[in-house]
Protein backbone atom coordinates (compact mmCIF):
# COMPACT_ATOMS: atom_id res chain seq x y z
CA UNK A 1 0.00 0.00 0.00
CA UNK A 2 1.16 3.41 -0.89
CA UNK A 3 1.50 5.70 1.95
CA UNK A 4 0.90 9.31 2.03
CA UNK A 5 3.29 11.85 2.31
CA UNK A 6 2.73 14.50 5.21
CA UNK A 7 4.38 17.65 5.03
CA UNK A 8 5.20 18.97 8.90
CA UNK A 9 4.16 22.07 8.87
CA UNK A 10 0.23 23.26 7.19
CA UNK A 11 -0.32 26.76 7.29
CA UNK A 12 -4.22 27.27 7.83
CA UNK A 13 -5.45 30.20 5.64
CA UNK A 14 -8.62 30.55 7.65
CA UNK A 15 -7.58 31.04 10.96
CA UNK A 16 -3.61 31.58 10.74
CA UNK A 17 -2.52 28.89 13.14
CA UNK A 18 0.40 27.02 12.09
CA UNK A 19 -0.42 23.10 12.37
CA UNK A 20 2.24 20.49 13.25
CA UNK A 21 1.44 16.58 12.65
CA UNK A 22 3.90 14.94 14.73
CA UNK A 23 4.30 11.71 15.21
CA UNK A 24 4.73 10.13 18.94
CA UNK A 25 7.81 10.20 19.70
CA UNK A 26 8.20 13.64 18.27
CA UNK A 27 5.80 15.21 20.99
CA UNK A 28 7.07 17.11 23.65
CA UNK A 29 5.15 15.80 26.68
CA UNK A 30 5.64 18.27 28.55
CA UNK A 31 4.47 21.34 26.61
CA UNK A 32 1.60 18.61 25.53
CA UNK A 33 0.45 18.37 29.32
CA UNK A 34 0.89 22.13 30.43
CA UNK A 35 -1.17 22.78 27.59
CA UNK A 36 -4.12 20.14 29.01
CA UNK A 37 -3.54 22.21 32.44
CA UNK A 38 -4.01 25.55 31.13
CA UNK A 39 -6.49 24.51 28.21
CA UNK A 40 -10.23 26.33 28.68
CA UNK A 41 -11.91 23.03 28.10
CA UNK A 42 -8.62 20.88 29.85
CA UNK A 43 -10.19 16.70 30.24
CA UNK A 44 -8.03 14.44 32.29
CA UNK A 45 -8.52 12.07 28.96
CA UNK A 46 -5.84 13.87 26.96
CA UNK A 47 -3.28 13.91 29.49
CA UNK A 48 -0.02 11.91 27.82
CA UNK A 49 -0.06 9.38 31.09
CA UNK A 50 -3.86 8.53 29.94
CA UNK A 51 -3.28 8.54 26.38
CA UNK A 52 -0.21 6.36 26.60
CA UNK A 53 -2.10 4.08 28.54
CA UNK A 54 -5.65 3.90 26.20
CA UNK A 55 -3.66 4.76 23.17
CA UNK A 56 -0.36 3.41 23.15
CA UNK A 57 2.02 5.38 20.26
CA UNK A 58 -0.89 8.26 19.51
CA UNK A 59 0.42 11.03 17.50
CA UNK A 60 -1.09 14.17 17.56
CA UNK A 61 -1.53 17.80 15.89
CA UNK A 62 0.19 20.90 17.65
CA UNK A 63 -1.07 24.21 17.16
CA UNK A 64 1.12 27.19 17.59
CA UNK A 65 3.86 25.46 19.28
CA UNK A 66 1.45 23.61 21.89
CA UNK A 67 -0.98 26.72 22.21
CA UNK A 68 -3.77 23.98 21.26
CA UNK A 69 -2.87 20.31 20.35
CA UNK A 70 -5.27 17.77 19.28
CA UNK A 71 -4.62 13.96 19.80
CA UNK A 72 -4.83 11.12 17.34
CA UNK A 73 -5.53 8.18 18.84
CA UNK A 74 -4.95 5.21 16.21
CA UNK A 75 -4.52 1.43 15.39
CA UNK A 76 -4.21 -0.65 12.18
CA UNK A 77 -6.01 -3.15 10.88
CA UNK A 78 -5.38 -4.78 7.15
CA UNK A 79 -2.83 -2.67 6.64
CA UNK A 80 -4.47 0.60 7.23
CA UNK A 81 -3.77 3.22 9.77
CA UNK A 82 -7.46 4.38 11.27
CA UNK A 83 -8.49 6.86 14.58
CA UNK A 84 -10.78 4.93 17.52
CA UNK A 85 -12.13 6.54 20.16
CA UNK A 86 -10.38 4.72 23.04
CA UNK A 87 -12.55 2.76 26.06
CA UNK A 88 -12.94 5.06 28.91
CA UNK A 89 -12.02 8.03 27.13
CA UNK A 90 -15.05 9.63 26.66
CA UNK A 91 -14.30 13.00 25.03
CA UNK A 92 -10.64 14.15 23.06
CA UNK A 93 -10.28 16.74 19.90
CA UNK A 94 -9.13 19.99 20.32
CA UNK A 95 -7.92 21.38 23.49
CA UNK A 96 -6.58 25.11 23.68
CA UNK A 97 -5.47 27.98 26.03
CA UNK A 98 -6.97 30.81 24.39
CA UNK A 99 -9.89 31.70 22.92
CA UNK A 100 -8.60 32.68 19.55
CA UNK A 101 -8.44 28.82 19.09
CA UNK A 102 -11.78 27.79 19.67
CA UNK A 103 -13.14 28.53 16.27
CA UNK A 104 -10.25 26.46 15.06
CA UNK A 105 -11.57 22.97 15.07
CA UNK A 106 -12.31 22.54 11.05
CA UNK A 107 -8.77 23.84 10.73
CA UNK A 108 -7.50 20.97 12.63
CA UNK A 109 -9.96 18.16 11.25
CA UNK A 110 -8.98 19.08 7.52
CA UNK A 111 -5.56 18.73 8.91
CA UNK A 112 -5.70 15.11 9.73
CA UNK A 113 -3.70 12.98 7.59
CA UNK A 114 -5.49 11.41 4.72
CA UNK A 115 -3.40 7.97 5.43
CA UNK A 116 -6.07 7.44 8.27
CA UNK A 117 -8.54 5.89 6.01
CA UNK A 118 -11.34 5.33 8.92
CA UNK A 119 -11.60 8.13 11.66
CA UNK A 120 -14.13 7.03 14.43
CA UNK A 121 -13.73 9.87 16.87
CA UNK A 122 -15.20 12.70 19.51
CA UNK A 123 -14.55 15.59 20.36
CA UNK A 124 -15.08 17.24 23.45
CA UNK A 125 -18.01 19.53 24.65
CA UNK A 126 -15.78 22.60 23.85
CA UNK A 127 -15.24 22.34 20.37
CA UNK A 128 -18.10 24.21 18.33
CA UNK A 129 -18.27 24.46 14.81
CA UNK A 130 -18.20 27.89 12.83
CA UNK A 131 -18.60 26.39 9.24
CA UNK A 132 -19.55 23.04 7.51
CA UNK A 133 -17.17 20.17 7.47
CA UNK A 134 -15.34 18.54 4.46
CA UNK A 135 -18.15 16.51 2.71
CA UNK A 136 -16.60 13.31 3.05
CA UNK A 137 -17.38 13.59 6.95
CA UNK A 138 -20.56 12.67 8.96
CA UNK A 139 -21.41 14.35 12.14
CA UNK A 140 -23.49 12.80 15.26
CA UNK A 141 -24.44 14.24 18.24
CA UNK A 142 -23.68 12.80 21.86
CA UNK A 143 -24.87 14.16 25.02
CA UNK A 144 -23.35 13.89 28.42
CA UNK A 145 -25.36 15.59 31.79
CA UNK A 146 -23.27 18.36 33.92
CA UNK A 147 -24.34 19.29 37.54
CA UNK A 148 -22.85 22.39 38.50
CA UNK A 149 -22.18 21.74 42.34
CA UNK A 150 -21.54 25.14 43.37
CA UNK A 151 -25.12 25.66 45.36
CA UNK A 152 -25.91 24.56 49.38
CA UNK A 153 -27.08 21.09 49.07
CA UNK A 154 -30.65 22.10 49.86
CA UNK A 155 -31.21 24.07 46.68
CA UNK A 156 -29.43 21.36 44.34
CA UNK A 157 -31.72 18.79 46.06
CA UNK A 158 -34.71 20.71 45.81
CA UNK A 159 -34.45 20.15 41.94
CA UNK A 160 -34.49 16.23 41.98
CA UNK A 161 -36.94 14.54 40.56
CA UNK A 162 -39.32 12.87 43.27
CA UNK A 163 -39.04 9.51 42.52
CA UNK A 164 -35.04 9.93 42.96
CA UNK A 165 -35.86 11.57 46.35
CA UNK A 166 -38.02 8.16 46.99
CA UNK A 167 -34.94 5.67 46.18
CA UNK A 168 -33.28 7.97 48.44
CA UNK A 169 -34.97 8.14 51.30
CA UNK A 170 -35.82 4.47 50.86
CA UNK A 171 -31.96 3.21 50.37
CA UNK A 172 -31.52 5.42 53.54
CA UNK A 173 -33.96 2.74 55.91
CA UNK A 174 -32.49 0.10 54.37
CA UNK A 175 -29.95 -0.28 56.48
CA UNK A 176 -27.11 0.51 54.36
CA UNK A 177 -23.76 2.16 55.37
CA UNK A 178 -22.50 6.03 54.55
CA UNK A 179 -21.02 5.73 51.59
CA UNK A 180 -17.21 4.83 52.95
CA UNK A 181 -13.64 4.37 50.62
CA UNK A 182 -13.09 1.47 48.91
CA UNK A 183 -10.38 0.04 46.67
CA UNK A 184 -11.07 0.14 42.60
CA UNK A 185 -10.42 -3.01 42.65
CA UNK A 186 -13.03 -4.31 44.84
CA UNK A 187 -15.52 -2.08 42.64
CA UNK A 188 -14.04 -3.65 39.41
CA UNK A 189 -14.62 -7.11 40.68
CA UNK A 190 -17.99 -6.41 41.54
CA UNK A 191 -18.88 -4.74 38.18
CA UNK A 192 -17.56 -8.29 36.45
CA UNK A 193 -19.61 -10.01 38.56
CA UNK A 194 -22.78 -8.43 37.99
CA UNK A 195 -23.06 -6.28 34.94
CA UNK A 196 -20.20 -7.12 33.38
CA UNK A 197 -21.23 -10.67 32.95
CA UNK A 198 -23.64 -9.22 30.29
CA UNK A 199 -21.30 -6.76 28.28
CA UNK A 200 -19.09 -8.67 25.54
CA UNK A 201 -17.19 -5.73 24.19
CA UNK A 202 -15.12 -5.97 27.83
CA UNK A 203 -12.67 -8.26 28.38
CA UNK A 204 -8.94 -8.94 30.12
CA UNK A 205 -7.44 -6.52 27.74
CA UNK A 206 -10.08 -3.69 28.81
CA UNK A 207 -9.91 -4.73 32.75
CA UNK A 208 -6.51 -4.16 32.26
CA UNK A 209 -6.77 -0.71 31.08
CA UNK A 210 -9.23 0.02 33.66
CA UNK A 211 -7.26 -0.89 36.29
CA UNK A 212 -4.08 0.76 34.76
CA UNK A 213 -5.91 3.81 34.27
CA UNK A 214 -7.24 4.07 38.29
CA UNK A 215 -3.77 2.76 39.27
CA UNK A 216 -2.52 6.34 37.44
CA UNK A 217 -5.02 8.50 38.58
CA UNK A 218 -4.94 7.26 42.27
CA UNK A 219 -0.73 8.24 42.01
CA UNK A 220 -1.92 11.47 40.50
CA UNK A 221 -4.45 12.15 43.58
CA UNK A 222 -7.29 12.20 41.16
CA UNK A 223 -9.74 9.38 41.88
CA UNK A 224 -12.54 9.53 45.39
CA UNK A 225 -13.66 5.52 45.29
CA UNK A 226 -16.66 5.06 47.60
CA UNK A 227 -18.55 1.71 48.47
CA UNK A 228 -21.49 1.12 50.25
CA UNK A 229 -22.23 -2.13 52.21
CA UNK A 230 -25.49 -3.76 53.33
CA UNK A 231 -25.65 -4.79 56.91
CA UNK A 232 -24.27 -8.21 56.30
CA UNK A 233 -21.20 -6.31 55.45
CA UNK A 234 -21.51 -7.10 51.60
CA UNK A 235 -20.56 -4.60 49.05
CA UNK A 236 -23.40 -3.65 47.42
CA UNK A 237 -22.70 -0.67 45.22
CA UNK A 238 -19.41 1.29 44.47
CA UNK A 239 -18.47 4.16 42.43
CA UNK A 240 -15.15 6.22 41.09
CA UNK A 241 -15.29 9.85 40.56
CA UNK A 242 -12.17 11.15 38.43
CA UNK A 243 -10.91 14.91 39.10
CA UNK A 244 -10.72 16.76 35.75
CA UNK A 245 -9.66 20.06 37.18
CA UNK A 246 -12.89 21.86 37.69
CA UNK A 247 -15.04 18.70 37.37
CA UNK A 248 -15.61 15.66 38.75
CA UNK A 249 -16.27 12.58 36.64
CA UNK A 250 -18.66 9.89 37.56
CA UNK A 251 -16.40 7.58 35.79
CA UNK A 252 -16.79 4.04 36.88
CA UNK A 253 -19.79 2.50 38.75
CA UNK A 254 -21.01 -0.84 40.14
CA UNK A 255 -24.38 -2.21 41.60
CA UNK A 256 -25.13 -5.50 42.47
CA UNK A 257 -28.68 -6.96 42.48
CA UNK A 258 -29.21 -6.16 46.55
CA UNK A 259 -27.76 -2.92 46.20
CA UNK A 260 -29.91 -1.76 43.00
CA UNK A 261 -33.16 -2.91 44.93
CA UNK A 262 -31.57 -0.64 47.53
CA UNK A 263 -31.19 2.05 45.52
CA UNK A 264 -27.63 2.20 46.75
CA UNK A 265 -26.09 4.30 43.47
CA UNK A 266 -28.64 6.79 43.78
CA UNK A 267 -27.55 7.04 47.76
CA UNK A 268 -24.22 7.43 47.01
CA UNK A 269 -24.50 10.13 44.62
CA UNK A 270 -26.48 12.39 46.70
CA UNK A 271 -23.54 11.66 49.14
CA UNK A 272 -21.10 12.47 46.96
CA UNK A 273 -22.64 15.67 46.07
CA UNK A 274 -23.57 16.38 49.85
CA UNK A 275 -20.08 16.68 50.23
CA UNK A 276 -19.33 18.58 47.77
CA UNK A 277 -21.69 21.12 47.42
CA UNK A 278 -20.96 24.65 47.49
CA UNK A 279 -17.65 24.05 45.41
CA UNK A 280 -16.92 25.73 42.28
CA UNK A 281 -16.97 22.51 39.87
CA UNK A 282 -19.32 20.63 38.13
CA UNK A 283 -20.72 16.75 38.47
CA UNK A 284 -20.17 15.25 34.92
CA UNK A 285 -22.26 12.46 34.59
CA UNK A 286 -20.19 11.23 31.32
CA UNK A 287 -23.52 10.16 29.32
CA UNK A 288 -25.64 8.74 28.38
CA UNK A 289 -26.78 7.46 24.93
CA UNK A 290 -29.54 5.22 26.49
CA UNK A 291 -32.46 6.76 27.20
CA UNK A 292 -32.89 4.80 30.44
CA UNK A 293 -29.62 6.79 32.09
CA UNK A 294 -30.11 9.97 30.09
CA UNK A 295 -33.17 9.99 32.24
CA UNK A 296 -32.03 8.52 35.67
CA UNK A 297 -28.74 11.24 35.22
CA UNK A 298 -31.33 14.40 34.50
CA UNK A 299 -33.25 13.54 37.39
CA UNK A 300 -29.84 15.18 39.94
CA UNK A 301 -31.03 18.33 37.90
CA UNK A 302 -28.44 18.46 35.80
CA UNK A 303 -28.31 19.93 31.91
CA UNK A 304 -27.53 18.28 28.87
CA UNK A 305 -24.64 18.87 27.01
CA UNK A 306 -23.76 18.00 23.54
CA UNK A 307 -20.37 16.68 22.14
CA UNK A 308 -19.81 15.94 18.68
CA UNK A 309 -18.89 12.31 17.30
CA UNK A 310 -17.26 12.31 14.24
CA UNK A 311 -17.26 9.69 11.36
CA UNK A 312 -14.87 9.19 7.87
CA UNK A 313 -14.53 6.38 6.03
CA UNK A 314 -12.22 6.20 2.59
CA UNK A 315 -11.35 2.61 3.09
CA UNK A 316 -11.24 0.30 -0.19
CA UNK A 317 -15.35 -0.10 -1.19
CA UNK A 318 -13.94 -4.09 -0.61
CA UNK A 319 -13.01 -3.47 3.20
CA UNK A 320 -15.02 -0.78 4.07
CA UNK A 321 -18.42 -2.74 5.51
CA UNK A 322 -16.27 -3.79 8.01
CA UNK A 323 -16.13 -0.56 9.75
CA UNK A 324 -19.86 0.87 9.47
Amino acid sequence: MKKSCVPPFINSNRSGIVIRYLKHTEINRKAWDACIQQSQNSYVYAYSWYLDIVSPGWDALIGNDYAAVFPLTHRSRFGYRYLFQPAFTQQLGLFYTGENYKDSILDFIGTIPPEFRLIQIQLNDGNPFTGNLPPEFTCNKRRTYHLMLNRDIETIRKAYSENLRRNIKKAGREGLTTPERVDVTDIIRLFRNNRGKRLSHLGEREYGMLQKLLDGAAQKNLILSSGIYTPEKELCAGAVFLKSREKYIFFFSAVNETGRSKGAISFLIDYFISIHAGESVLLDFEGSMDPNLARYYSSFGSQEVVYLQLKRNTLPAAIRWLKK
